[in-house]
């Protein structure tokens, strides 16, 4: 691009060279009349006609340093308008969406704006959340504006959401969209576990990081692993110890008040006594049930393996209701494809996904039991990493944020509310006695 100065320097060589040719062509001139005082009148003529062919070529000069200037001008302009007329107006896309777009997407980071989808409602509890992007094995990937569209559709669902992992900075980018979007949510950050210190190392320093970084406003609870017992990949002696440290962090650091817990679905008794509060993850569609049936089979379930021995232990150390550690059901979903993967009467089909949706969603909140969704989109990297491809399909939306259902449950549900982790509890089913 020329610049101002550019042009002005080129002007001035421009304007020295034109006088200089002038003054040459005059002093030729000059030499000329000198030789023609013994010429006749044809010299005179020859003279004149010298003169006024000079006096057009300096008018051309005068004429085109004025006028070309503006011509570029006008020329960079008219590039310059296009550029913005580009930015402003993208270009359409190729076929409309076969559903209802959830959010107005941009690529501006800043971008919080965003249209409310009718079809959803702050029905749930809380739902299970990964973000795309973010396995350590695969050089991580996650985009953050894909984070904060994914927090826009979220925020409009439930107002407490739950974590599997630190790696590729998810935890860092949920909190950084909360807080941009300004949404009244809560988080419960997992430190993954599976059995390998460096991978353990990794995410607990990561964790501290983030905490020194957004504080502990929005943090529900941590969890110290996931199932990670249950895969056999730590014995239940070592993660208490994993669990005791955190607590004890936290506690030194200002922050007690931040629940740890481990997220689990064996050896709850030697578990109970050393963590904040109980994390099961309950799937009546692994117990084979009917979808019918899947809701009883969870209010069972969760009773009689998760809030029952938080109760009786409660009773035998005479602790109030208050002092009772809460119970929470931390994966209950059902998986939409493919439909010959069965599990006894379970079957995976989204109509299922929907009566299910239907039978617990509003019950579980009527009933006050506290639960986490699984899980909020489908995540394509289970069916390589786990060779299952049922796992891939347990998402209310699809990989591209494509709502399954032509709606969600519309009900009341317990709101999370910034500075308070309390954890509702339901009336236990049957008496302890």
């Amino acid at each position: 691009m020329q610049t101002n100065k550019d042009f002005n320097n080129g002007k001035q060589l421009e304007d020295d060279y034109q006088e200089s040719n002038i003054k040459k062509t005059l002093s030729q001139q000059e030499e000329g009349k000198k030789d023609s005082n013994d010429r006749c009148c044809g010299s005179k003529r020859a003279s004149y006609i010298l003169k006024g062919c000079l006096f057009t070529v300096i008018l051309l000069i005068i004429t085109a340093l004025v006028v070309l200037p503006q011509v570029f001008s006008g020329t960079a302009s008219a590039v310059d308008n296009s550029n913005d007329a580009k930015s402003r107006f993208p270009a359409p896309t190729s076929v409309d969406p076969p559903y209802p777009t959830n959010t107005t997407s941009s690529p501006n980071n800043n971008d919080t704006a965003f249209t409310p989808d009718p079809r959803l409602h702050q029905s749930f509890y809380g739902i299970d959340y990964t973000p795309h992007g973010t396995l350590y094995q695969k050089q991580c990937g996650v985009k953050y504006q894909d984070v904060l569209e994914d927090m826009k559709i979220l925020q409009q669902l439930t107002t407490r959401i739950r974590l599997y992992g630190m790696d590729c900075d998810q935890a860092s980018m949920v909190l950084r969209a909360i807080k941009q979007l300004k949404a009244n949510m809560g988080v419960v950050l997992t430190l993954w576990v599976d059995g390998s210190s460096v991978t353990y190392n990794r995410q607990y320093n990561i964790f501290w990081q983030v905490l020194k970084e957004f504080g502990s406003d929005h943090i529900l609870g941590v969890s110290v692993g996931n199932e990670a017992i249950y895969r056999e990949q730590i014995v239940t002696s070592d993660l208490i110890k994993l669990i005791k440290d955190v607590k004890n962090r936290l506690q030194k650091s200002g922050h007690s008040h931040v629940p740890v817990y481990t997220t689990e679905i064996k050896d709850l008794p030697n578990l109970i006594p050393e963590e904040d509060a109980v994390m099961d993850n309950v799937h009546p569609f692994f117990a084979g049930t009917l979808v019918e049936d899947a809701a009883n089979w969870t209010w069972e379930y969760f009773f009689n393996v998760d809030q029952y021995p938080t109760l009786l232990t409660a009773k035998q150390l005479d602790l109030n209701a208050s002092q009772t550690k809460p119970a929470i059901i931390s994966e209950v979903g059902w998986p939409t494809y493919p439909k010959d993967s069965k599990v006894k009467a379970a079957e995976p089909s989204v109509d299922n996904q929907r009566i299910l949706l239907e039978t617990f969603i509003c019950e579980a909140n009527k009933r006050q039991v506290p639960y986490f969704w699984f899980e909020f989109k489908d995540q394509p990297w289970k069916a390589i990493e786990f060779n299952e491809t049922r796992e891939s399909y347990w998402g209310l939306f699809d990989k591209d944020l494509k709502l399954k259902h032509a709606r969600l449950p519309d009900c009341y549900t317990d709101k999370w509310k910034k500075g308070n982790n309390t954890v509702i509890q339901p009336e236990p089913l049957r008496s302890l006695d």
